[in-house]
């Protein structure tokens, strides 16, 4: 049975969305479980899904091995898997949006006191519907009971679920309609090579012997690969149990910036075309330099109110990246103007050369779905207090961020990212506080459950996932759906348990980060706004312009240049990626003798190496949480 040839079948069945919706509802679970209690090695706060990852490869190697040895129609073919690894990987990316909301929800009646004077500065603005009020429910949600097992009070949280459910969804409806918009731009005339999923679509590819052991992991490179961090993760996870275990330390002394080795990213970059690589490390370098001299020279250095904690570095250069961003975004709108130009023409019934079948959604659905989408989060925004001139500006910064970073991402192989200038403070500091008002202040330090420094969200999941779908055979429309259900899913099992282990243990008692420090620091940040009231920040702009002109530069020089040695897609990121940088320059510095000695011949024979290195690093995180979830061992992170 094993070498016996079969057709694969490639289009979507109903067992594998059922998988995938019951895989999906299970991931969204796992993530907080892992993040808040185990506390061990990232499950959910990148943009690497890692959990979806691990189960393909337990599908390949595990399920489909066993019942395909019974009956080979029982096991999972190409385009089935396809479909349970995009639920799974869109369900990977939402639970830490879930672990940002109930926070702050809850949190302005907990921590209120005469000593922050919330109960003036920012009570009074909540509307009645946006949060709970039950004070005892919510102290049980913080201090728990002592590891009981109590009832979670649903009925306290139905009222502001409900009422946040039309934003959450029309934000993912929006990030699918976007994304199903430029896809074809993107895979087919810019062709982005998306290197998170290459892992995915090496381990689904068949050949002529149509065994059910992929060639994949027949190939002897790529467990080479892939032990190399299995050994390194085992020893180290195993120095907590035992510590006469030696310890590995990842951090390499580099001068230029800092140097933690991480093998999954070390792949990533790999992956990607040599010069991309050099542009994330070369303007990281540069980026510290900037830093440097306008730190000596006192030039750029001021604070300014505006700017939050979850804007990393001088509000300078954080502007100057915010700029940069959205040269990058209307840049490649504008390159693409054709192919938007033809969306639009189908979408209003005048594209009959335009074919649009193989998306998972029509043009006219995706058009409009994002418009009515956008226009139900502007009027839920205005509905929580937040004025229209604001409303503009804010959804225009958050949706440059999320387009910019999922364009990183998937040009980039950048999987361990965030922005270097919030969309919240951007808003702030663009037109100042007085358009926003008191109540406009408030209601925007809620925003930020969905667009503060998340290290991952939705858009370039959804973004990978169609360049996936190209795997998936005949009508793709159902896909869409499969999409928006996974994304309910995750959130839905993500929810349950948070609250679970939040009435059982205390959410205080889990991470300080997500239930002490951070609604803290929101609201003390909104009545602090309240209290100084700030004017639009000419220096931000200034940077922001000063970004944009230098990113401006740089794409037109790519674009006349042919020698130009420069790829610009670091310099709007090189404020936030210096903790990265290092594995860019390394998968750099590796793949220019292998190219240059071996060719592409080299590379080839190479690159299951490193896709190893990839899954090996996933393994073992998946190993260790089992173990670690079984013994009670808490905070025993491998790697990043």
């Amino acid at each position: 049975p094993f070498l016996r040839r079969r057709a694969p079948r490639r289009k979507m069945t109903r067992r594998a969305f059922i998988t995938g919706l019951l895989l999906a509802l299970g991931v969204g679970a796992a993530v907080p479980f892992l993040g808040l209690y185990v506390q061990g090695s990232n499950a959910g706060y990148y943009f690497t899904s890692q959990i979806a990852h691990l189960l393909l490869f337990l599908l390949l190697v595990v399920f489909n091995m066993l019942v395909g040895a019974v009956r080979r129609s029982w096991a999972f073919q190409r385009g089935e898997l396809v479909v349970v690894f995009i639920m799974t990987s869109l369900a990977n990316s939402v639970p830490g949006l879930i672990e940002y909301w109930v926070p702050l929800v809850s949190s302005p009646l907990y921590y209120a006191s005469a000593e922050n004077n919330w109960g003036e500065t920012v009570l009074p603005y909540l509307p009645a519907w946006l949060v709970p009020h039950d004070p005892t429910a919510i102290r049980a949600f913080f201090e728990g009971s002592e590891g009981e097992a109590t009832a979670i009070p649903w009925q306290v949280w139905l009222t502001p679920l409900m009422a946040w459910i039309p934003l959450l969804v029309a934000l993912h409806v929006a990030m699918l309609c976007l994304m199903v918009i430029v896809r074809r731009h993107w895979v087919e005339n810019e062709r982005l090579i998306y290197p998170v999923m290459q892992l995915p679509l090496a381990m689904v590819q068949d050949d002529d012997r149509g065994s059910l052991l992929k060639p994949f992991f027949r190939n002897p490179v790529m467990w080479i690969g892939f032990s190399v961090p299995v050994i390194v993760g085992s020893v180290i996870g195993l120095h907590a149990y035992f510590p006469f275990v030696p310890m590995i330390n990842l951090s390499i002394p580099f001068p230029l910036f800092s140097s933690r080795l991480s093998f999954a990213t070390l792949g990533f970059f790999f992956l990607i075309q040599r010069e991309v690589a050099f542009g994330l490390w070369f303007f990281t370098l540069l980026n510290n330099f900037q830093v440097y001299i306008y730190e000596s020279l006192g030039w750029g250095i001021e604070q300014e109110a505006a700017i939050s904690v979850w804007s990393y570095g001088l509000p300078s250069v954080v502007h100057q990246g915010m700029g940069a961003m959205i040269v990058l975004v209307l840049s490649g709108l504008w390159v693409g103007r054709e192919h938007l130009w033809n969306v639009c023409r189908k979408a209003l019934g005048r594209g009959a050369d335009v074919d649009d079948s193989d998306e998972v959604l029509s043009y006219r659905a995706a058009l409009f779905g994002l418009l009515g989408s956008v226009g139900v989060m502007v009027c839920w925004l205005w509905a929580i207090g937040i004025p229209l001139v604001g409303i503009l500006v804010f959804l225009f910064f958050a949706f440059v961020v999320y387009m910019a970073l999922t364009r990183v991402v998937a040009e980039g192989g950048v999987a361990v990212i965030y922005a270097p200038l919030v969309a919240p403070d951007a808003a702030i500091s663009a037109i100042g506080t007085s358009f926003f008002g008191a109540p406009g202040l408030v209601a925007l330090a809620f925003t930020r459950i969905f667009a503060n420094d998340l290290l991952n969200f939705a858009m370039p999941h959804i973004a990978n996932s169609l360049k996936l779908s190209g795997q998936i055979g005949g009508h793709k429309r159902p896909l869409f759906w499969g999409m928006l259900l996974a994304l309910v899913a995750g959130m839905g099992g993500a929810l349950w348990m948070l609250m679970h282990l939040a009435y059982s243990y205390g959410a205080i008692n889990l991470r300080p980060p997500h239930f002490i420090w951070l609604p803290n620091y929101v609201f003390d940040y909104a009545a602090a706004r309240n209290g100084t009231p700030a004017e639009a920040s000419w220096s931000g702009w200034f940077h922001t312009g000063f970004g944009g002109a230098i990113m401006g530069l740089l794409l037109l020089a790519r674009r006349y240049w042919v020698w130009w040695p420069l790829h610009p897609i670091g310099f709007p990121i090189s404020a936030t990626f210096h903790w990265m940088a290092f594995n860019a320059f390394l998968a750099w510095l590796v793949k220019g003798p292998i190219l240059r000695y071996g060719g592409v011949r080299a590379y080839r024979q190479v690159r299951p190496f490193f896709l190893g290195l990839i899954l090996g690093h996933f393994t073992i995180f998946g190993v260790f949480w089992l173990i670690d979830a079984l013994t009670g061992m808490i905070g025993n992170s491998l790697f990043f």
